[in-house]
């Protein structure tokens, strides 16, 4: 079950790195495919970056409180979440923290992302979502990344008519909150 999971990753980050080098390669933008979303969905998602955390050596905490079916393109959305977890595995030191959190709110999906690395300096913040733009370059390198997947967020989260930030977690450590405009499965009432 374990194998079978951490292989269910590797496609996953295999089809987001095959997206990643598209997205370099074209600006036509990104269209979703809107469908239903069971709220299992994100426990199963959050179980499976568990996994990697813990195999990095990096504690996962997550909250989900999503309890009804809500429609958006679950690709994109998988997508994305990776994109903001990888980033905190990334930057976030041996023995850190990273916690993910999601919620319903006014026909809004919220994501938040934190974690307790180095944090980002204000004036990176203005360009993290910059295709190529890397923070660290040495660190960067070592891990593995291009620069793109902050901007393929972005793109997403555009896609979406949505919004992305980036705070400062208190000690230390990045936050960042998305915004993405969702319908939810209305409820049938009985006569």
């Amino acid at each position: 079950e374990s194998i079978a999971s951490s292989l269910d990753e590797v496609r996953n980050m295999k089809m987001l790195t095959t997206n990643l080098l598209n997205l370099a390669r074209r600006d036509d933008g990104i269209k979703p495919e809107i469908g239903d979303i069971e709220p299992n969905f994100f426990n199963t998602t959050f179980t499976n970056y568990e996994m990697v955390a813990t195999e990095n050596g990096k504690v996962f905490r997550f909250d989900n409180r999503i309890h009804r079916v809500i429609k958006t393109d679950k690709t994109l959305l998988k997508q994305l979440m990776t994109i903001l977890f990888d980033n905190a595995l990334k930057y976030t030191d041996e023995d850190g923290e990273i916690q993910f959190e999601v919620q319903l709110k006014d026909k809004n999906l919220l994501l938040r992302v934190l974690d307790n690395g180095p944090g980002i300096r204000d004036e990176d913040k203005k360009r993290i979502f910059d295709r190529f733009y890397r923070v660290d370059k040495a660190r960067t390198r070592q891990k593995g990344g291009f620069g793109l997947g902050l901007s393929l967020a972005k793109q997403i989260v555009e896609a979406f008519k949505g919004t992305i930030q980036v705070k400062d977690n208190k000690p230390k450590g990045t936050i960042f909150e998305v915004k993405l405009s969702i319908k939810t499965e209305s409820r049938k009432k009985n006569r």
